[in-house]
C-alpha cells in the first residue's frame, strides 16, 4: 500500500512518521508538519507524540552531515516497525517523499535502504514514488 503527495490530513488510524533530531526542534520539513498538524511535542526527539512518531536522523549539536549513523537510525526503524506489528490496527505513514531536501544529509536511496533492512510491516505505508526506492532492495 502507498500514498501519494504530502501528508496534510490524517484518518483516525493513521500515524504520520517523521524525521526528527536530538534535541526535539520541530522547524522544518515534515517535523515542522508534524509539529503543526499531527501532535508532534516540541522538545521530544522521538517515538509516539499524538498522531506522529518520531525518528532521529539529526543531531544539532554536531556541525557536519550526516550527524546520526545509519546504525542508529535502522535501530529506531526496527523499534517503529516492532511498534506497528503491536499496533496492526493503524498505519504509519512513513513521510519521505523520492524528491527534495533531506535536511539530515543522507540521500533518497540511502534512507529508503535503511527502511528496506528488515522486513517491513504491511500498515508502514510509503509515498508512492519514495516505495519505489525502498522495494528496490
Amino acid at each position: 500500500m502507498v500514498y501519494e503527495g504530502r501528508i496534510y490530513s490524517l484518518e483516525s488510524n493513521q500515524i504520520f512518521v517523521f524525521g526528527s533530531n536530538t534535541q526535539g526542534r520541530h522547524g522544518l520539513g515534515s517535523a515542522k508538519t508534524a509539529i503543526d498538524f499531527f501532535g508532534a511535542k516540541y522538545g521530544q526527539a522521538s517515538g509516539l507524540m499524538g498522531k506522529s512518531y518520531g525518528l532521529i536522523t539529526k543531531d544539532l549539536t554536531k556541525k557536519i552531515h550526516p550527524s546520526v549513523s545509519e546504525k542508529r537510525i535502522i535501530s529506531q526503524i526496527h523499534k517503529l516497525y516492532e511498534y506497528a506489528v503491536s499496533n496492526k490496527d493503524k498505519e504509519f505513514l512513513i513521510a519521505y517523499l523520492a524528491y527534495g531536501h533531506l535536511y539530515n544529509g543522507y540521500s533518497i536511496k540511502q534512507m529508503a535502504a535503511m527502511f528496506a533492512n528488515k522486513i517491513i510491516p504491511k500498515n508502514i505505508i510509503f509515498n508512492e514514488n519514495f516505495s519505489k526506492y525502498v522495494f528496490s532492495f
